[in-house]
C-alpha cells in the first residue's frame, strides 16, 4: 500500500472510550424502573382519554336519538294546549252568556193585561187623531175653495192683519 493513500489522523482515545463505556452501561441497565413507571402513567391516561372520548361520542349520539323525537313531542304538546285553551274558551263564554244575558222567565198572561189594554187606548186614540186630522184637512179645503173663489188671495187676507209689519221684523231678527 501506498503511503500515500492512507492517512492518518491523532485522536485521544478518552473520550471515545468513555462513551463506549456509557453506551455499554446503558444497554446492560435496560430501562430504569422510574422511566418504566412513566410510561405506564402514560399508557393509562391514553386509555382513559381514549374511554372518555367514547362516552362523549356514545352521548352525542343518544342525545340526537332524544332531539329528533322532539319535534313530533313538540306538536303533540301543541295540539293538547290548542285543545285546552278551546275548552277554556267555550268555558267562559258559557260563563260570561248568563253574565250579560239576563235570564228571561216567562211571565204569566195576567202580567201583559194591563200592557195590552194601555196599547188598545192608545191605539183608539191615534184612530181618533188621524179622524180630527182628516176633518181638519177637508175643513181647510173647503176655506182655500171659497178662499178662491172669491178671489181674494191670502196674501192680501194677510195685509189687512194690522201685525203683519211686526211680523216681518220678528222674521227678519230671526234669519239672521
Amino acid at each position: 500500500m501506498p503511503e500515500e493513500d492512507v492517512s492518518y489522523e491523532i485522536i485521544p482515545v478518552t473520550p471515545i472510550k468513555k462513551l463506549q463505556e456509557r453506551i455499554e452501561r446503558i444497554e446492560s441497565t435496560g430501562t430504569s424502573p422510574q422511566l418504566q413507571n412513566l410510561i405506564n402513567q402514560i399508557i393509562e391516561l391514553i386509555k382513559n382519554n381514549q374511554k372518555i372520548v367514547n362516552d362523549v361520542i356514545q352521548a352525542n349520539v343518544e342525545l340526537k336519538n332524544e332531539l329528533s323525537r322532539l319535534p313530533s313531542k313538540i306538536d303533540d304538546l301543541l295540539a293538547t294546549i290548542n285543545n285546552f285553551i278551546s275548552l277554556v274558551e267555550a268555558a267562559a263564554s258559557e260563563e260570561v252568556a248568563p253574565a250579560t244575558q239576563p235570564q228571561v222567565q216567562q211571565p204569566s198572561p195576567d202580567v201583559f193585561k194591563p200592557i195590552i189594554e194601555e196599547l188598545k187606548k192608545i191605539s183608539d186614540q191615534n184612530k181618533n187623531l188621524v179622524e180630527s186630522n182628516k176633518t181638519v184637512l177637508e175643513e181647510l179645503k173647503k176655506a182655500d175653495r171659497r178662499a178662491k173663489a172669491r178671489g181674494t188671495p191670502v196674501s192680501a187676507l194677510l195685509s189687512t192683519y194690522p201685525l203683519r209689519r211686526d211680523l216681518k221684523k220678528d222674521i227678519r231678527k230671526v234669519e239672521q
